[in-house]
């Protein structure tokens, strides 16, 4: 059940991405040019971090499942 711990954390950090992103969108059309360009980074980042962890989330729900984690050949 440690899985859906990571797939709350994911889920919540891609939902405060698309929430930044809107407000980079806002600020833009308000011409607050660099504070959305840094809402667009911050949003970009969270997205980034959001899916990683969901990656992770399944790698662990794969572990507690026994049937561990397969590496393909030619890919990370």
């Amino acid at each position: 059940m440690r899985f859906l711990v990571y797939l709350v954390i994911g889920v919540v950090l891609l939902s405060l991405s698309i929430l930044t992103l809107l407000w980079s969108i806002g600020y833009m059309q308000a011409g607050f040019v660099a504070t959305s360009l840094l809402s667009a980074l911050v949003g970009f980042t969270l997205l980034s971090a959001g899916l990683y962890i969901l990656r992770i989330s399944a790698y662990v729900y794969a572990l507690e499942k026994g049937g561990g984690v397969e590496r393909v050949e030619g890919k990370s």
